[in-house]
C-alpha cells in the first residue's frame, strides 16, 4: 500500500507544479510583452526625437545659407558699384569740365614703389 501513497504523491506533486507553471508562465510573457512594449515606445521616442534633431539642423542650414546668400548679393552690388565707378570715368567728371589749357596736365601712370633688396 506504501507503493500507492507514493504514486498518488507524485501524481498530486505532478498536478500542482504543471498547475504552478501554466499559472507562471502567463505573467512571465506578460512581463516580456510590458517590456517589449517599453522598448517599442522607447525607439518611437528616440526616433522622434532623431527626427526632430535633424528638422532643426535642416531648418538652421537653410537660414546659414539664406544669410550667406544675402550677404553675397550685398557683396555683388558693391562690387558692381565699385566696377562702374572705375570703369566709367565720364559718370564721376565734375558739370562744368576746365578747358583746355587751363594748365592742369593730364596723370601720368602712377609709379612703381622702390624695391630695395634685403642683405640675406
Amino acid at each position: 500500500m506504501s507503493e500507492w501513497i507514493a504514486d498518488v504523491l507524485l501524481f498530486a506533486a505532478g498536478i500542482a507544479g504543471g498547475v504552478l507553471i501554466s499559472s507562471l508562465i502567463p505573467s512571465f510573457r506578460a512581463g516580456r510583452r510590458h517590456r517589449s512594449g517599453l522598448v517599442d515606445a522607447r525607439e518611437r521616442i528616440l526616433a522622434e526625437i532623431k527626427e526632430q534633431h535633424e528638422k532643426e539642423i535642416l531648418h538652421e542650414a537653410f537660414r546659414t545659407a539664406e544669410d550667406i546668400r544675402g550677404e553675397l548679393d550685398r557683396s555683388l552690388q558693391t562690387l558692381r558699384k565699385t566696377l562702374t565707378t572705375v570703369l566709367d570715368p565720364i559718370a564721376v567728371r565734375p558739370a562744368d569740365p576746365m578747358p583746355r589749357g587751363s594748365g592742369i596736365a593730364p596723370l601720368a601712370k602712377p609709379l612703381e614703389p622702390n624695391r630695395t633688396h634685403s642683405p640675406h
